[in-house]
């Protein structure tokens, strides 16, 4: 698998420093959530919501093996004039069967109540090789770690 970068909604600095919102490290849990979609979903920097971009229920997953799940330790980095954003691996579970194109972290409106209108934060390929290439288990491990600097950068 060659996951590939790691792309920012537009709305990425809004949602998670605005004051209406949780901010990415807010230790509520599922206060940020990782969904997983298959390769009919185009991505849009300029989507705002999982509703926006019609996925809910259609292209993601929203129930059983691979149902969107709340990121773990999340951790907010500054070095070296760039702030680095982090979690936990996304681990769907360790006998499951998906398959898989994108991973996409959203903000939901009610922590850990994932919905059509949960924020959307940023999405990444899993499987860049090819542009309808999915990663797959069958009754194994589905866990997404980030880089060793975390998800995202900020400068």
């Amino acid at each position: 698998m060659a996951m590939g970068t790691v792309t920012k909604f537009n709305q990425w600095e809004d949602v998670i420093g605005g004051d209406a919102n949780r901010q990415w490290d807010d230790s509520t849990a599922g206060n940020v959530m990782f969904y997983l979609a298959d390769g009919a979903f185009t991505p849009g920097a300029t989507d705002t919501t999982i509703d926006d971009i019609g996925i809910y229920g259609t292209n993601t997953i929203t129930a059983g093996d691979g149902a969107p799940i709340a990121a773990t330790a999340l951790a907010i980095t500054p070095s070296g004039g760039t702030t680095y954003y982090d979690s936990a691996a996304a681990n769907f579970g360790a006998s499951v069967t998906i398959s898989a194109k994108w991973l996409i972290a959203t903000l939901p409106v009610a922590a850990n109540t994932p919905a059509s209108t949960a924020k959307l934060l940023w999405f990444v390929d899993l499987d860049d090789t090819s542009g309808t290439a999915e990663v797959s288990s069958t009754a194994s491990t589905f866990s997404i770690a980030p880089t060793t600097n975390g998800w995202i950068g900020s400068t």
